[in-house]
């Protein structure tokens, strides 16, 4: 496989004073590949980009016939009887939790001690079983824990977030609560305790909703959204009533290929889901991320939107916005040289000061959109974490440890102004059963704003769990830090998989 080879090689030129022990390792498990069968390496270089990939889930793109079938299928239905429509808010009664079978003995280390906790699994699997379905993942304190389940059974088509889990013994043991009929996730819980959270939703499919929980889910309550909000994505919840986020009347995508959603506008309420003032960004500027750390500050970032849908957004070139009263007016500010947004913008908020994004740097390649992650014409992308002090007005960039080959992480959390965490995959491949892997899952840690970074890896098990395919070790999803010593992380599994990978610091 020279091309992988050649790979690496290049990253050594592009990156000054890589670690050679890192390389080498690299270069050793790609080359024990070329003894294996063709076909050997399980997972190719080249990485998709999707920036609303399913949390912990990967889809398989669903065949056009198979779109036709299906909204076929729907339109009959419809002819014979047509979805439910909320009308009014709906209260459900509080219910039981219910255990999910446990994994044996908790795993004990010393606090700060990485490794591979529990397995997120479905009912009906006894070997170290200790959660629920892979899905959006929300940890609001250091035990409190909470994953809206992606309860599709099909490798193809959308994910179907109808299922909610929680746990509050960080993450250690997991009970499944019922959702609403007929509802759906369109967000991940934004919580402002480890009992109060809200998200969005969809009603039978088709109606956007917004949810409240007053006690972690037991109960909720679900309203109707004006026409105006449309479909809830993102949310930041100050207090339990006051929350910001992001929604779309339309959904409309910015092109084929790249799942962005062209008309975002930021929404506010401050009653609790009752009322909701819409605040529409610039006119092609779509925004897919904003980080609301005070009930006044919040910082946005986000992509122009080419009007040609067939060249999809501008992945060199970001937008960058801060607001100081509450999101109801921007600043539009430069974005900083040197990297580019990528097509999975993110932002986060220590406090009013301190932020960090995710950055992408192109090398050896063309600019624009042809992304991937490999050699000869392709671009070859990795990610840079930038910092700013100064409420999102200034960025530095910084890069990651030399021991993470062409690191490209999927997500940011900084519990506080000096200690964040990035999380997502390095190109070290690894043996998983009979096939390598060509990716590693890793986690970064710096504890000085981005000065130094540390590397933290995970030892494959030596038995995959039934349910799980190898590639749910090949990179993490979503992480969570309520507190430095306490986080939680959630890998990524194919579509339809029954387990996922949960990584967690506790003590």
């Amino acid at each position: 496989m020279p091309d992988e080879i050649d790979l690496l090689r290049r990253f050594r030129a592009d990156t000054p004073g890589p670690d050679d022990a890192a390389w080498s390792r690299a270069r050793t498990a790609l080359a024990g590949a070329r003894a294996e069968e063709p076909g050997a390496l399980g997972v190719p270089v080249r990485r998709r980009w999707s920036r609303r990939r399913p949390p912990g889930g990967r889809v398989t793109i669903v065949t056009v016939a198979a779109i036709v079938a299906a909204a076929a299928a729907v339109l009959i239905v419809n002819v014979v009887q047509g979805p439910p429509t909320l009308t009014g808010r709906l209260t459900t009664s509080w219910e039981p939790a219910r255990m999910l079978p446990g994994g044996g003995h908790p795993v004990r280390a010393p606090s700060g001690t990485w490794r591979l906790m529990s397995y997120l699994v479905t009912r009906g699997w006894q070997e170290n079983t200790a959660g629920p379905e892979p899905g959006w993942l929300t940890c609001p304190s250091a035990m409190t824990c909470y994953v809206e389940g992606d309860g599709s059974t099909s490798t193809s088509g959308p994910p179907d977030w109808n299922s909610f889990y929680a746990s509050t013994d960080g993450a250690q043991t997991w009970s499944v609560l019922p959702v609403p009929k007929g509802i759906t996730f369109t967000s991940a819980l934004s919580c402002a305790s480890a009992a109060e959270c809200a998200a969005g939703g969809l009603y039978y499919g088709h109606q956007p909703v917004y949810l409240r929980t007053a006690n972690g889910g037991h109960s909720w309550t679900v309203s109707p959204l004006p026409a105006a909000v449309g479909q809830i994505s993102n949310l930041n919840c100050v207090t339990a009533t006051a929350c910001r986020g992001l929604a779309s009347a339309t959904g409309r995508l910015m092109s084929p290929g790249f799942d962005l959603i062209a008309d975002m506008h930021f929404v506010v309420t401050s009653d609790g889901g009752r009322r909701f003032t819409v605040v529409p960004f610039p006119r092609g500027e779509s925004i897919q991320s904003v980080s609301c750390p005070t009930a006044s500050h919040c910082v946005a970032v986000g992509l122009y939107d080419n009007a040609d849908i067939r060249t999809g957004p501008d992945v060199d070139h970001g937008v960058l916005m801060t607001s100081d009263d509450g999101g109801l007016t921007w600043q539009d500010h430069a974005w900083p040289n040197g990297y580019g947004p990528g097509p999975v913008p993110d932002v986060t908020c220590a406090d009013a000061s301190h932020c960090a994004m995710i950055g992408y740097v192109e090398r050896n390649g063309r600019e624009g959109n042809q992304v991937g992650y490999s050699s000869g014409k392709d671009a070859v992308q990795y990610t840079v974490i930038a910092f700013s002090s100064d409420g999102g007005v200034t960025w530095t960039a910084s890069t990651l440890p030399h021991t993470m080959p062409y690191p490209m992480m999927d997500t940011l959390t900084c519990p506080t102004s000096q200690t964040c965490y990035a999380a997502g995959g390095d190109l070290i491949a690894q043996r998983i059963g009979k096939t390598y892997n060509a990716e590693s899952s890793v986690v970064a840690v710096t504890q000085d704003g981005g000065r130094t970074w540390q590397r933290v890896s995970f030892a494959v098990p030596a038995k995959v769990p039934g349910g799980m395919q190898g590639d749910s070790f090949m990179q993490i999803g979503q992480i969570q830090c309520p507190s430095p010593d306490a986080c939680v992380a959630i890998g990524i599994s194919d579509q339809g998989s029954t387990s996922t990978p949960i990584y967690t610091n506790h003590g």
